[in-house]
């Protein structure tokens, strides 16, 4: 019998950190780091193993319709930072792990999870829709050299850069020995098909919203943005992704709320390995496409779970 594996979990949040800069990553991790062990919770963090190129998505002005809209909810400037915005255009783009090595290596060391979000974050965001095979391995195998030359080990987990990823990904994954990846927007845990071909590499989605999505719309201060999540919790399993460069700095005081009030309503947080542990017997976890639409509030594409 399949089911819907959310219903195996209770009052459960598998809290998904996304890390997409440098800056998010010398400041926004400690800072994330410093309120998981205030609530002496878990989470996953997944980041870029190559360059931060943040100032490329500038282009997405004339590509994507409504990114404008959105970068002006969200406040681009005073979330991002100026030099960041330069990377990749006026300024050369960092190394965003190599460079911050010491501060992953605390992630696993608090007894956190550390995955992988992509090599190039903005590159695989807006291009790995149209990439082929060979293209899709070849950045792979350089974010993989880069987290095991780090870490010490191989990684257990990938998620995709703006939550969009190829049948080609999705194959590598289940040939090179990760547990999970969590590539899509959907409502439970389940086994992917794409591009014709299903894949034994367990899919997590995110289920709830993301603060870009709702900041301006749902509300610009902690009460009324925790109010809204809150009410979007379920009773079930939830996962809720996080970015360190807006609840790891500007945002800080909305999630330290949500999390805090979660708590006191009886919510545990998880790590999505954790989660994954959980979610292993296919004959109770369903099998459903991976197909490219829309989320309200999110600028172009991301990988759906279908309904």
């Amino acid at each position: 019998m399949i089911v819907t594996m959310s219903a195996g979990f209770h009052k459960v949040i598998g809290l998904k950190v996304d890390v997409d800069t440098y800056e998010g990553t010398k400041k926004g991790v400690p800072a994330l780091l410093s309120l998981l062990k205030k609530y002496g919770i878990r989470a996953s963090f997944f980041v870029p193993m190559g360059k931060d190129h943040t100032g490329w998505t500038a282009k997405r002005v004339f590509t994507r319709k409504g990114f404008l809209k959105k970068a002006g909810r969200v406040g681009v400037l005073e979330t991002y930072g100026l030099k960041t915005l330069m990377y990749g255009l006026l300024l050369p783009g960092p190394e965003i792990a190599k460079k911050t090595a010491p501060i992953l290596k605390r992630i696993v060391a608090e007894g956190h999870e550390a995955g992988i979000h992509g090599y190039d974050h903005v590159n695989w965001h807006d291009y790995v829709k149209a990439w082929g095979r060979e293209k899709t391995e070849e950045v792979l195998c350089k974010a993989l050299a880069v987290y095991e030359d780090i870490f010490g080990g191989k990684p257990l987990s990938f998620a995709a850069p703006g939550w969009m990823t190829n049948q080609h990904a999705l194959r590598f994954f289940r040939n090179n020995g990760f547990v999970y990846t969590s590539d899509t927007r959907g409502r439970s845990p389940f086994f992917p098909e794409m591009g014709g071909e299903a894949f034994d590499i367990l899919q997590i989605p995110t289920t709830l919203p993301t603060l870009d999505e709702v900041v301006g719309i749902a509300g610009t201060d902690t009460g009324s943005l925790s109010r809204f999540f809150l009410s979007s919790l379920t009773d079930g399993l939830n996962i809720l992704t996080v970015h360190t460069e807006l609840e790891g700095q500007r945002w800080a005081g909305f999630l330290d709320t949500l999390v805090r009030i979660s708590l006191e309503r009886g919510y545990t947080f998880e790590r999505l390995i954790d989660i994954a542990s959980r979610c292993s017997n296919r004959d109770i976890v369903a099998q459903n496409r991976i197909v490219y639409g829309y989320v309200k509030g999110r600028a172009g594409e991301v990988s759906c779970q279908e309904e």
